[in-house]
């Protein structure tokens, strides 16, 4: 059963880690990983109140960071620990968030790294639009 639970302070080291397991091949494709401006930009920039940690079986296996709007519902952030991917996770919690921009008559937007050709798909197969890209990001859409 999966759970969303409310992240906190002591979550940091956790939640770096996280990144760097999911992100930092797609950051160092893009940019390149300076490990000490990664860290401090992480730690300049972190509010736990923005942040969901999903658990399974009470273990924290990732998170989700969403955004709510008057007319819109901006995924932020999603990752999910490499063992827990391609089991319908990252797609249940999309899809949920989906059904609420549907309840809400609001789109839910997103970005993703142009690298990150994995997810873009995931994206695509579950509804979302292309609408805009910038140098290093598709920016995605999905309306009803």
């Amino acid at each position: 059963m999966l759970d969303l639970i409310q992240a906190k302070h002591e979550d940091f080291e956790f939640l770096y880690r996280l990144k760097k397991i999911t992100l930092k091949k797609y950051i160092s494709k893009t940019w390149d990983w300076d490990e000490k401006w990664q860290e401090e930009y992480f730690y300049k920039n972190f509010n736990p109140e923005l942040i969901k940690i999903i658990t399974k079986a009470e273990k924290k296996i990732g998170c989700i960071s969403i955004i709510y709007k008057e007319d819109q519902i901006f995924l932020s952030l999603i990752e999910i620990l490499p063992e827990y991917q391609n089991k319908g996770i990252g797609s249940k919690l999309i899809r949920d968030l989906i059904k609420r921009g549907s309840q809400e008559n609001k789109t839910i937007e997103l970005q993703v790294f142009k690298v990150n050709q994995r997810a873009f798909k995931l994206y695509r197969t579950l509804g979302f639009q292309l609408v805009n890209e910038t140098e290093n990001h598709y920016q995605m859409i999905f309306q009803k």
